[in-house]
């Protein structure tokens, strides 16, 4: 054989056997091999998830005309009993010009209202970037949350305090030309497009043109005698041709789903307020309470209904889809429940002559390392999930048997064999 060839391969035999002493050293001396992670501080809301369904007091407005409609208000606006919800025009191109009068109306409006505020000096240079800054970022928010209602109204906004920059640095003197300019479009454009008639609604609440036809799907009077079957039971209609929009008229609505038997004893023994959040429309949490619960079998599914008095542009056309239901909000040190154990604590307390009393208690807690000992603490567990616990750093006085629990960052042993209060790690 090659000599060269016989050194690499004793080389290579040597280091081999080199590297397999070293790992039987690290395994043997499982003194040291104890994993530990940080206890850190942490904030979790518990959630239950479902596919959620709304149920609100909606009214259809119909429209027995064979005009075109020109919406007078938006979705989400609250509207009065007999308030106008739309005007009708005879053709389409009647009721564009209109829709164009009403956006330049708004546009003089807030010209004339930048102009008369620079007039009077009620406002900083400093607050204008502010507000173009702030309504920059909030715009943006919207075009990435899909937010078409608030990217109008902050890039309106937006425009508004670039104009304010304009007149306070003297870039522009005035808007008096734009804004004769205005009055004159929009004063030809309501000449050449007269409505033949209005829609009116009947019922006050909060208007949407959006109808999906499950308006009339459950009667909401009902609502206290609803159960896990009608629930299931629930279909679509058909939204007549001549559906003008809708009237939410009863500021209190209801969202109802089905539970698991274990998320239903959760809701049952909850004792406070939830927070509700559609995913799919809005990332606000709305505020709502448990209504009721029904669960025909004590093993079964339920159905959970909630009641909600909020309400938004968002909300007025969300039906149904999957929602989170938030119950309580917990902080405090998480810890993997891989490193929670029972072990004895010793409590030392004095008689009235200071003599001192030792006393002994198995409980539970955790194993820390500081510096090379070994030390046992309590813990007081203020919420449990699959994997983890979160432990109150500062439980109140008589909780613990021995006043001591773990603290901000102490080094938590997750695993390891024959652990015990005071061992020393070499």
């Amino acid at each position: 054989m090659d000599k060269l060839l016989f050194k690499r391969i004793l080389v290579a035999a040597l280091t081999v056997l080199a590297l397999v002493y070293v790992a039987y050293l690290l395994i043997s001396a499982n003194f040291d091999m104890y994993p530990t992670e940080n206890a850190v501080q942490t904030t979790i809301t518990e959630k239950i998830y479902a596919d959620g369904f709304v149920i609100r007091d909606e009214k259809i407005i119909k429209n027995n005309t064979s005009g075109v409609l020109s919406y007078s208000c938006a979705d989400g606006d609250e509207v009065m009993a007999g308030g106008e919800i739309a005007k009708v025009y005879s053709n389409e191109s009647d009721a564009v010009s209109q829709t164009i009068s009403d956006m330049l109306q708004k546009q003089l409006e807030a010209l004339k209202s930048v102009q008369n505020t620079n007039r009077t000096g009620a406002i900083g240079l400093d607050v204008i970037d502010n507000n173009i800054n702030n309504n920059l970022i909030l715009m943006i928010d919207g075009v990435n949350n899909s937010d078409s209602n608030a990217v109008t109204n902050y890039s309106d906004s937006l425009l508004s305090s670039i104009n304010q920059r304009l007149l306070y640095t003297g870039k522009d003197s005035n808007f008096n030309a734009r804004i004769s300019e205005l009055e004159q479009t929009i004063d030809e454009l309501r000449k050449t497009s007269d409505s033949i008639g209005t829609i009116t609604t009947e019922n006050a609440g909060y208007f949407t043109n959006y109808c999906d036809g499950y308006e009339s799907s459950y009667n909401y009077a009902d609502i206290k005698k609803m159960r896990l079957d009608d629930f299931k039971n629930i279909q679509k209609g058909d939204v007549p041709p001549s559906t003008a929009g809708k009237i939410v008229s009863n500021f209190n609505w209801f969202v109802a789903c089905e539970v698991s038997p274990d998320d239903a004893s959760n809701l049952k023994i909850w004792d406070g307020n939830v927070s509700i959040v559609f995913p799919e429309a809005s990332t606000e949490a709305i505020p709502a309470y448990i209504y009721r619960i029904d669960q025909p079998d004590k093993d079964g599914n339920a159905l959970a209904i909630f009641k909600c008095d909020y309400m938004n542009d968002d909300l007025i056309e969300v039906r149904q889809g999957p929602i989170e239901i938030g119950l309580g909000t917990y902080s405090g040190l998480r810890i993997s429940k891989k490193a929670i154990h029972d072990d004895y604590v010793t409590k030392v307390t004095y008689d009235e002559n200071d003599n001192a009393h030792k006393e002994e208690k198995k409980v539970q807690g955790v194993y820390v390392l500081y510096g090379s000992e070994v030390q046992f603490k309590q813990i007081s567990i203020l919420y449990s999930d699959k994997d983890t616990v979160l432990c109150d750093p500062t439980p109140q006085r008589g909780i613990l048997f021995n006043g001591e629990t773990v603290s901000l960052y102490d080094k938590v042993i997750i695993k390891g064999d024959d652990l015990y209060d005071g061992k020393v790690i070499s």
